[in-house]
């Protein structure tokens, strides 16, 4: 009796995540991020780009995001970077986008990781970690998926290669949303 009640529960609290426009756990897990029980409120923040200019989410409202907290001097950030490209280059747009943020790193240091080419997606420079620390995200590489209001949907901490097929099926619902 006690385990029906118990698959019932979550069967009632995946239903609701549905309804408040969450992705379905299990696809969250399929794509190897941890499903936040309900969309929490991003904090708000305001860093240079490359170029100086300054971003914030605002310029980003409306799509869905997912943010990259990485650093070049950082091996797996470096190894997962790739990926990131690849599935912007796939899906970004006017719905969806890549964002990264380096963390405790320099202009120089991104540009030489990138070897001159130029980003295919927005890099941002997080220099004193002070919006690292506000998204509690310790260490690097930690990602997380928001939706287009800018809440936090999921995350993960570590590495991972972000172009794969459940990846983007996660992406493609949250833009569904």
């Amino acid at each position: 009796m006690k385990q029906g009640l118990t698959t019932l529960l979550l069967a009632l609290l995946a239903a609701g995540a549905l309804a408040a426009g969450m992705p379905a756990p299990e696809l969250v897990q399929r794509a190897g991020m941890e499903a936040y029980p309900v969309a929490l409120r991003a904090p708000h923040w305001r860093l240079p780009g490359l170029g100086g200019a300054p971003h914030g989410p605002e310029d980003y409202q409306g799509r869905v995001v997912l943010l990259n907290f990485w650093a070049s001097w950082c091996p797996p950030c470096r190894d997962e970077f790739p990926s990131l490209e690849r599935l912007q280059q796939k899906i970004g747009g006017k719905d969806f986008t890549v964002l990264a943020i380096s963390v405790s790193d320099s202009a120089d240091g991104v540009a030489r990781f990138l070897g001159g080419r130029a980003p295919v997606f927005d890099i941002l420079m997080d220099d004193n970690g002070k919006v690292s620390t506000a998204f509690r995200a310790r260490g690097v590489p930690v990602t997380y998926l928001l939706d287009r209001q800018g809440r936090l949907l999921a995350g993960r901490t570590g590495p991972q290669h972000w172009d794969s097929p459940a990846m983007e099926a996660l992406i493609r619902q949250a833009i569904d949303k």
